[in-house]
């Protein structure tokens, strides 16, 4: 009787008490009674509540002093709450980031929100959890949870795994789909990797790997994946013996569109008007330094050139790449090729 009562009571705190919704050891034994038939004592209430707390869950309550009738002095516990395991804010929080990832499948994105709100207290508006953020490109997903979960357990056991790799095309039906890429021979491209770590790079997942039979580092978007195995036979190759065994992306900069190759050290100048792009982009574990107009600064980063022709073309309008001379000819040969479809 007393273990299963404890955590029905366990459950009332749970669900219904928070610093703001607080119950009496009065209002604590009618939620007994009426969710659960069962009838408890104040003293053995209390007892389970003292059980609670011994065994470390985060109990509070308000000591309050009462005069007995013989004129001693006793102290009462009342307002009895238990501290959430996350606070509205964070919550909240969790519930904006799975609306943000596109890459989980809706069904899995509604499945995850729902199991957080066992952990909600009653302060949090249940409502919220109803009306996610919507995020207008979100191309349809595959089991990107099952393919991350599969990659972890592939690095835990030391061995290659291997898949195939989609590409987005319009269906005959004109809907998105995602087929694998295939070889001249119209067969399906099987990818044999030695995986090395997943990266979140701009609320989509990559893995870090080198696909064989090269020996150079490749980045995959793991929401593209399908068909995915684990080979045991097979260890996976030390990431020491890659051809450049350049050390894993940690910096924003450096996963900047997630292409396979080394960072290089990039400079630009930039309209002050556009510094939270530039820091959104490339984080802040980067160089600025003033620069002769007073409405631009100057940039140093560590990003891969062929990123960066991308980025600064996205923001043309409001960047000019100084060096390397390379990346700033490679830029201007493909600003005069679109002058001229524009001119024609």
């Amino acid at each position: 009787m007393k273990g299963k009562a404890i955590f029905q009571l366990l459950t009332i705190l749970r669900e219904e008490t928070d610093d703001q919704h607080r119950l009496s050891q009065q209002a604590l034994s009618e939620r007994m009674l009426t969710r659960y038939g069962v009838r408890l004592n104040r003293r053995t209430l209390k007892a389970y509540l003292d059980d609670l707390i011994e065994a470390g869950y985060p109990l509070n309550a308000t000591q309050k002093q009462r005069i007995q009738p013989d004129g001693a002095e006793e102290t009462l516990l009342t307002d009895w709450y238990l501290d959430p395991h996350f606070e509205v804010s964070e919550l909240r929080l969790l519930c904006d980031m799975l609306s943000a990832m596109s890459s989980i499948p809706q069904t899995q994105r509604d499945a995850l929100a729902q199991k957080l709100m066992h952990f909600a207290p009653p302060s949090f508006p249940k409502q919220t959890v109803q009306y996610p953020i919507n995020y207008l490109h979100t191309p349809p997903a595959q089991q990107m949870l099952f393919s991350v979960e599969m990659l972890c357990e592939a690095m835990n056991r030391n061995c290659m795994v291997s898949f195939n790799y989609g590409t987005y095309v319009l269906n005959e039906n004109g809907e998105l789909e995602l087929r694998p890429r295939i070889r001249e021979d119209g067969t399906v491209r099987e990818y044999l990797v030695s995986p090395y770590e997943i990266v979140v790079s701009h609320g989509r997942y990559y893995l870090i790997c080198c696909k064989e039979p090269y020996r150079t580092r490749s980045n995959y978007r793991i929401d593209r994946m399908t068909e995915m195995e684990l080979h045991e036979d097979f260890a996976r190759l030390p990431l020491e013996e890659l051809d450049a065994p350049a050390e894993l992306p940690h910096q924003l900069a450096e996963q900047l569109y997630m292409y396979s190759g080394d960072a290089e050290e990039i400079c630009f100048v930039a309209d002050r008007r556009i510094l939270g792009d530039v820091l959104d982009w490339f984080g802040s574990d980067i160089r600025i330094e003033p620069e002769e107009r007073i409405t631009h600064l100057r940039f140093t980063v560590h990003v891969h050139p062929t990123a960066m022709q991308h980025w600064a073309l996205q923001y043309g309008k409001y960047v000019t790449v100084i060096s390397p001379e390379s990346l700033r000819n490679e830029l201007a040969s493909i600003v005069s090729d679109l002058a001229r479809r524009y001119m024609d």
